[in-house]
């Protein structure tokens, strides 16, 4: 199954446990393939260097850089989207990965931002929390 996560799943998956780290062990493990772009992962590596979370970085005794890199194995990467939809206002990044899902047949896009949840689905992709997310995932493994 290939999902596209946005950049805040992403951040708590590496830095904290719960569902969002659950989806990152998915892809470590093969279950899962997280899909990224060029655009989503340079986002990914300007947020984590962000002030708020040098604290929970050098409680991991980890650097930014370290974390990105990881990151960067763990996904797969996609084409930069040629298209990208004007449909979120508020925050037009969060487009990309509207696209990104769209162009890279992905089934879901795992957020936490309202801005995306709101729209519930896009052209088929259901858009859902990462709490949502492993309800699907596990569920597709019970059934299999």
């Amino acid at each position: 199954m290939k999902v596209v996560v946005d950049t805040n799943v992403a951040i708590s998956g590496l830095l904290w446990s719960g569902p969002p780290n659950q989806i990152l062990k998915w892809a470590r493990q093969g279950t899962l393939k997280i899909l990224a772009c060029e655009e989503t992962t340079a986002e990914l590596s300007r947020v984590i260097r962000y002030k708020r979370f040098t604290k929970r970085l050098s409680m991991l005794d980890l650097t930014a850089s370290e974390v990105i890199a990881y990151y960067m194995n763990l996904v797969s990467f996609a084409p930069s989207p040629q298209s990208i939809p004007d449909l979120i206002v508020e925050d037009p990044f969060d487009n990309i990965f509207l696209a990104l899902a769209s162009g890279s047949g992905a089934s879901l896009i795992i957020s936490g931002d309202n801005h995306l949840l709101s729209l519930q689905e896009y052209e088929h992709i259901q858009i859902v929390t990462p709490g949502e997310a492993c309800e699907v995932i596990q569920n597709l493994f019970e059934s299999v």
